[in-house]
């Protein structure tokens, strides 16, 4: 009985600040932490950001939002300060930044607790995950504090997918495009220009382009869509969730090093991702079962048929949906 009582008690503290891509690569570790201990309290520190896509997330007791403000903010800080004093069973860094390592040498050293991550003196130090990939890196680092490996099951993210088709009103048989990036890194992204040939090829073998992006990624959309066939109906328009059911039934995605691309290959459709020398191909792409890359430093030295020839590899194109 006092053995049941101490699981019950158990309580972990996971870091994972962002990005999207990054946290979707993370739910392979997030499954197992919840299978492994499903007595424990798991809350999540992450950024306001994705705190819709936490709560929505089967995984989590509680979510703590860290703004990440600089520390002379003192009121957050201070905030901050109190939730690392807490009688965590252990903290499970999976951010490894150097934010992260501040809150262990100001906030929670002193206490002597457990801390998993890549911070000086912590009490279980990872190893060196020099090209290692993000979601193999998290997965390790969640066995090294008891977990067993489990492969997320992601139902509750594609569920009740009959509206999102008939809102949309997507023709079939249809594909997506994911021509932008993070604003901070317009150097990731393969051109609108290319991208636009594309659609035309694709368009031309029966298949209906569709794009996707957010707000600050219209512009890129528009000038796809201002030289092809393929339809802005998606831009803007989505929430993950609707995105995701949509990918269930997309014949394949194209994308940049970008959050969508890495959901699309999570939902476990043919995913192709774009990489240019901004990316390390060894610790940054994506995983699912029918996922590919394809690397050239210089990312518009990608022709349009290596990107179709790959999509054929995937199993993009054979039956059509």
């Amino acid at each position: 009985m006092n053995e049941v009582y101490k699981v019950t008690r158990d309580k972990y503290l996971i870091i994972k600040h962002g990005a999207l891509g990054d946290i979707l690569q993370g739910l392979d570790a997030f499954e197992s932490l919840r299978k492994s201990f499903p007595l424990a309290n798991l809350t999540l520190l992450t950024s306001p950001a994705f705190a819709s896509l936490a709560n929505l997330m089967p995984y989590f007791d509680s979510i703590i939002i860290d703004e990440r403000k600089p520390f002379y903010y003192f009121r957050k800080t201070y905030q901050i300060r109190n939730h690392f004093r807490k009688n965590w069973t252990a903290v499970i860094d999976l951010q490894c930044s150097k934010r992260t390592t501040a809150y262990f040498d100001w906030f929670y050293k002193r206490g002597g607790g457990n801390w998993y991550g890549t911070a000086k003196e912590c009490s279980h130090p990872m190893p060196d995950f020099t090209n290692v990939n993000n979601r193999d890196r998290m997965l390790e680092a969640v066995k090294m504090a008891g977990a067993s490996e489990f492969k997320a099951e992601l139902s509750w993210l594609v569920k009740d997918s009959k509206m999102v088709f008939k809102k949309f009103k997507l023709k079939k048989p249809y594909c997506v495009i994911i021509p932008g990036s993070s604003p901070q890194k317009p150097s990731k992204r393969w051109s609108a220009e290319k991208y636009a040939n594309l659609s035309n090829s694709l368009y031309e073998l029966g298949i209906t382009p569709y794009l996707t992006g957010t707000k600050i990624e219209r512009k890129i959309a528009m000038e796809v869509c201002a030289n092809s066939r393929a339809s802005e109906i998606l831009v803007d328009n989505t929430s993950l969730q609707e995105l995701a059911q949509i990918f269930t039934k997309a014949q394949f995605i194209v994308g940049n090093d970008t959050g969508p691309t890495f959901l699309a290959a999570r939902i476990g459709a043919p995913t192709l991702m774009i990489m240019g020398d901004d990316t390390n191909p060894y610790i940054s792409s994506p995983t699912g079962p029918a996922t590919g890359i394809i690397y050239k430093a210089n990312i518009q030295e990608i022709t349009t048929q290596e990107v179709i020839n790959k999509v054929q590899e995937l199993g993009g194109f054979s039956p059509l949906k």
